[in-house]
């Protein structure tokens, strides 16, 4: 495909008919629904882990767009902002765009707010078994999000601001500094199934949570700027849960900045259509990882998976694209050396054979055998015999004689 009719073809790609929008319909997200869509319906399908976490994640756009948003200590603070619900291994399980006022949301969730009702909205999507322990950070937290939880059997765990506390009395930081890092206060809610503990590190921290109080104290090192060296300081076990399981949707916005595909457009419904695309990679490749470790095999890095699904759409339905133009014509210097070249060593030259995808090898479209000049060795194992048969999709070397068959051996699933 030559640069003019990519060109073309990027500026026509619409999910939706632009000029058959419902006057009533108030959805921001309008022109890319049906992939928004397509991806919660797939997401909601994987099955949740014991331990959870809800965030915020970034799609990152500067543009013109009224959705827009900025969060700070992100690494693209500018963008559309997503409400996320992930796995501890960082594969989503439920999102939601935010929208303003129009985000969608249940009815009966609005009452909480924007953070603590997408806590509920999110959760209330999928089937959550009980005991589930959910972690989301101080956007999220309220006392009235940790009791609806606990009416839903579901353990939590959060940090909380300090406005948020509906008259629980903690001691005050300057009080807390003079007993030095790692101490720490908790004071349990009058209906007994809320925790509040307050730790003091470089600076106070507030976590509330119906599964742990302070517990075991375990012992994490610090650095000290007045002894230049560092410390053992005490840290409650709520703490460290919360720091354990709290990175899910840390590691897929890792993940997506590796291999994210780079838009160079104002159109921020481009941004959101690949963004899902590469958000579908990366939630299917954590799949894939947990399914090869279940079996105890060896598995593709993330961007060999990258590579192995751009091969499969590409030569999926149709044959594998050559090398467009008529070949280059040798100048008088290149046909001289090459008529010097010696026979001998010319037929020495093997030619190489890369093995195509299982997704493009099975698909049963397009197979094809074709008789070439020179003989190579058969691609199916254990196959070691030499043939003159190629698949023109495949482009291998394969046995098609009375008596072997490896052609259509190779194209068999197994």
């Amino acid at each position: 495909m030559n640069f003019n009719r990519f060109s073309r073809l990027w500026s026509f790609i619409h999910l939706v008919d632009n000029t058959s929008k419902d006057p009533d319909n108030l959805d921001r997200l309008w022109k890319v629904r049906p992939i928004i869509d397509i991806v919660q319906k797939k997401t909601q399908t994987i099955s949740p882990s014991e331990h959870l976490f809800c965030d915020e994640q970034m799609v990152p756009f500067i543009g013109n767009l009224d959705i827009k948003q900025y969060i700070r200590g992100k690494p693209c603070p500018w963008g559309i902002k997503i409400l996320v619900l992930c796995n501890a291994d960082g594969r989503v399980l439920s999102f939601e765009i935010y929208q303003g006022k129009k985000t969608n949301m249940a009815e009966e969730y609005k009452s909480f707010g924007l953070g603590a009702g997408m806590v509920l909205n999110l959760a209330g999507r999928l089937q959550l078994v009980e005991f589930t322990k959910l972690y989301f950070d101080n956007f999220f937290t309220s006392l009235a999000l940790l009791e609806r939880l606990s009416e839903m059997g579901l353990y939590r765990t959060g940090t909380i601001r300090s406005n948020r506390l509906q008259g629980a009395r903690l001691e005050t930081d300057s009080d807390m500094k003079k007993r030095g890092r790692g101490s720490f206060c908790e004071v349990v809610a009058s209906s007994g199934d809320t925790c509040l503990v307050k730790w003091m590190d470089n600076r106070s921290v507030i976590l509330a949570s119906n599964m742990i109080g302070s517990g075991a104290m375990n012992k994490v090192r610090r650095w000290c700027k007045q002894t230049k060296a560092y410390l053992q300081v005490d840290q409650p076990q709520v703490v460290s849960l919360y720091n354990q399981y709290m990175g899910g949707v840390d590691k897929m916005d890792q993940m997506l900045s590796y291999y994210r595909t780079f838009i160079r457009s104002k159109k921020w419904t481009m941004r959101l259509i690949f963004h899902m695309v590469n958000l579908s990679i990366c939630n299917s490749w954590l799949e894939y990882i947990a399914d090869r470790k279940a079996k105890a095999e060896r598995s593709m890095d993330l961007l060999s998976f990258h590579m192995e699904i751009a091969e499969a759409l590409t030569s999926a339905e149709g044959m594998t694209p050559r090398r467009r133009g008529r070949p280059r014509s040798l100048t008088s210097s290149e046909e001289d050396e090459h008529e010097n070249v010696d026979e001998s060593a010319s037929r020495k030259r093997k030619m190489k054979f890369q093995r195509p995808c299982s997704a493009v090898k099975n698909d049963a479209f397009s197979h094809w055998p074709q008789k070439v000049k020179g003989q190579s060795r058969c691609k199916n194992s254990p196959c070691v015999l030499k043939t003159r048969t190629m698949c023109l999709k495949c482009i291998v070397p394969l046995c098609l004689e009375e008596d072997r068959n490896c052609f259509k051996e190779f194209h068999i699933k197994k």
